[in-house]
């Protein structure tokens, strides 16, 4: 039974990826992508993200600063070396 299921796998697999191939062909065809960005998108989604960034730089900034503000000036720079 093993030898026959091996044998069927085969033109199964064969079938399986034909009518995957002519169903993505007519997927594309009828739903074509969409174009690329073009070189001012990119380059004004880039100075968004920079935007964005900046701001939580700015935040975590802030935040260890208010830290290392109420920590002792001791312990800042004092280690015990063994």
């Amino acid at each position: 039974m093993g030898d026959v299921l091996t044998a069927l796998a085969i033109p199964a697999l064969l079938c399986a990826s034909g009518l995957y191939a002519a169903c993505s062909g007519w997927w594309r065809q009828r739903y074509p992508a969409p174009p690329p960005h073009s070189q001012s998108a990119a380059r004004l989604a880039e100075l968004d993200l920079m935007a964005v960034t900046e701001g939580i730089i700015r935040e975590s900034w802030a935040e260890l600063d208010d830290l290392y503000r109420t920590a002792p000036a001791s312990d800042l720079g004092a280690r015990s070396h063994p």
